[in-house]
């Protein structure tokens, strides 16, 4: 496996970068990277766990801000549906289906300046452990190297998906929790900074998704 240092220029996790030979030590004191289909498991796992995720974007010179709850809507005759919605204040609404299909439930008045797919991809947990599943059960072209994300010494777990763009998730060394994703498709690239939470009203309130869907109960 090669091994390297990968700095991850992230403008938004606080003053970026450190001197070399501090990251070095810090790096030369971590543990020995896992096997990449270990890492991609025990993140999804994180993913799993966490129904919410809120989530700073960068895109295209954009910063936004969002937040991606996974549960169920009531259609109109009483069927449940599975969704995930990713909201953005005062932005638009994604709906992320069951068959990981990506469509827009709302959005304000004005040209979407957006890139759906891409973004549900960055910032939802439920498609973020479905494609690190498959990847990991199937034998999908995984590598992990360490790196540095989110202001700390880190491990970057790739994951090449073909047509559909390449994966890069940045994770804990030590527990494999996510801390930055960053999605690259089609000429364009999107890094999103995660916050897994625990599902909280105030949040889902704040973006505008209280009333929307009903999140999925704890297993």
């Amino acid at each position: 496996m090669r091994r390297a240092f990968v700095s991850v220029a992230t403008a938004f996790a606080g003053a970026a970068g450190v001197a070399a030979s501090c990251w070095a030590l810090q790096a030369a004191a971590l543990p020995p990277p896992k096997p990449a289909a270990r890492v991609a498991a025990d993140a999804s796992v994180w993913f799993h766990e966490y129904r919410l995720a809120v989530d700073v974007f960068h895109f295209d010179h954009r910063r936004i801000k969002g937040a991606c709850v996974r549960g169920w809507v009531v259609r109109h005759r009483g069927d449940r549906s599975r969704v995930s919605l990713l909201s953005f204040r005062s932005g638009p609404i994604l709906r992320l289906s069951g068959k990981n299909q990506v469509s827009v439930a709302a959005a304000p008045q004005r040209r979407h300046w957006f890139p759906p797919a891409s973004l549900a991809a960055a910032g939802c947990t439920h498609l973020l452990a479905h494609m690190l599943v498959a990847a990991a059960e199937g034998g999908g072209r995984l590598t992990t190297e360490r790196a540095y994300a989110a202001n700390r010494p880190a491990l970057a777990l790739e994951l090449d998906r073909g047509r559909k763009g390449r994966l890069t998730l940045y994770v804990s060394p030590r527990t494999d929790r996510p801390l930055v994703a960053i999605v690259g498709r089609a000429g364009e690239q999107i890094t999103a900074r995660i916050y897994l939470q625990p599902v909280r009203r105030r949040i889902l309130r704040r973006f505008e998704i209280l009333h929307r869907v009903k999140p999925e109960p704890r297993r």
